[in-house]
């Protein structure tokens, strides 16, 4: 996301956020969320492609972004070689490559981007992202008829798991859409549309989404009074998260949290899950267990006994630091670690008016992801990339004309 003063990044750039970035705004957030991935890797590539065409050189990240993300994909590929779920491993591995590195260039590019441009952009994405808050808000309060139309033989569970991961993508566009409406002077609606996600992530069944947005909110407010605090208080988070995941979730158990019945029966059995996992990280504590083996981990199959076929391990811990210690060790940690850290530093040199948000937005994230959804997800990951996206075309927005 470096910053150009020649804003060279020219037309072939934004035809794409045109062509495609309104489709992800509008149409995948609310209703086909899993699509975010293809959609946010087809952006990247096709983008960079036109910048390769037009310029005849991609623009170059942070070199310490790209040694960290060349450890960690170092690392996971070498957990290939031990993982005992192969197939799911290989394909998690693929992604790393196809999501982050497209995806860490074209940020870049949408950092050097001309302020004609971004402002062109951005006069046709917010009326994108308008219609998507509406047709999300028609599925919230309607009981999903589009998707039910859409897709009759789906289960309640299947239907409540799309508009959750909606709701989600909904919180994750929420701060920077409405930075970029504030810095085009539509602070009213600005604030307005920061406020209205967070009512309807409260009255969706998403408690990731509202957590994510009362922690952004808060960071924000943090970041705006000194983004130096606000960035600490996330390496801190981050730095404690690894180091000591494993003993958190022992603790909640021996303080008899998954017993308490007046936590939500999602908290408790994820505290539960929690705890099998810390007991599994000393069987390979340096190494871990390999990527993706959080579904192969012996016992992780069976069911808890005294509850209602809550499974031990469903498929991931729900928690970004537990699944980086149970499947890449202390090793994987290290790397992973080293990668969040260097992307903030990052984050608190962009420019002062971007450089708050951008903090709260990466903090927000890896504080939802210690608790909701799989680390290696494919549709959140870019969801969080998109979402970098529209901050960075926030950037380069020179103010009201």
């Amino acid at each position: 996301m470096h910053a150009d003063k020649g804003g060279h990044a020219g037309a072939p750039v934004i035809v794409f956020i045109i062509g495609l970035g309104i489709p992800l705004l509008a149409a995948v957030v609310p209703l086909a969320p899993l699509g975010m991935a293809p959609g946010m890797v087809a952006l990247s590539v096709f983008a960079l492609m036109a910048c390769l065409w037009r310029e005849r050189r991609l623009p170059l990240p942070d070199p310490l972004i790209l040694t960290g993300l060349g450890l960690f994909i170092a690392w996971t590929g070498l957990g290939l070689s031990w993982t005992g779920a192969m197939g799911r491993a290989l394909e998690s591995w693929a992604a790393f490559l196809y999501v982050f590195v497209p995806g860490l260039f074209f940020l870049t590019a949408l950092g050097r981007l001309a302020p004609d441009r971004a402002r062109q952009a951005a006069r046709w994405l917010l009326p994108a992202a308008v219609f998507g808050a509406i047709l999300f808000t028609l599925e919230l309060i309607g009981d999903q008829p589009i998707q039910h139309l859409a897709s009759p033989g789906k289960t309640d569970l299947n239907l409540e798991r799309d508009i959750n991961r909606a709701a989600v993508l909904l919180a994750l566009l929420a701060g920077p859409v409405s930075l970029l409406m504030w810095r085009l002077g539509q602070r009213v609606p600005a604030v307005l549309a920061l406020a209205g996600a967070l009512v309807l992530t409260m009255f969706s069944t998403s408690e990731s989404a509202v957590a994510f947005l009362l922690a952004l909110l808060l960071l924000l407010a943090l970041g705006y009074w000194s983004v130096r605090l606000a960035a600490g208080l996330v390496a801190t988070g981050i730095v404690l998260g690894l180091a000591f995941c494993g003993q958190a979730a022992q603790w909640m158990t021996r303080a008899g949290l998954p017993q308490a019945e007046w936590l939500p029966a999602s908290s408790r059995h994820r505290m539960m899950t929690w705890n099998f996992v810390a007991e599994n990280l000393d069987a390979h504590p340096w190494r871990g267990w390999g990527l993706e083996a959080s579904r192969v981990i012996p016992g992780g199959e069976g069911i808890f006994p005294g509850t209602l076929n809550w499974p031990v391990l469903p498929i991931h811990p729900h928690s970004l630091f537990l699944q980086i210690r149970l499947e890449l060790g202390w090793i994987g940690a290290l790397a992973a670690g080293f990668l969040l850290l260097v992307v903030l530093r990052r984050l608190t040199r962009l420019d002062p008016s971007i450089r708050a948000m951008a903090v709260a937005l990466f903090g927000a994230s890896i504080l939802m992801q210690s608790f909701a959804y799989g680390a290696w997800q494919a549709w959140i990951l870019c969801g969080m990339l998109f979402a970098g996206a529209v901050l960075a075309l926030a950037g380069r927005v020179r103010g009201p004309s």
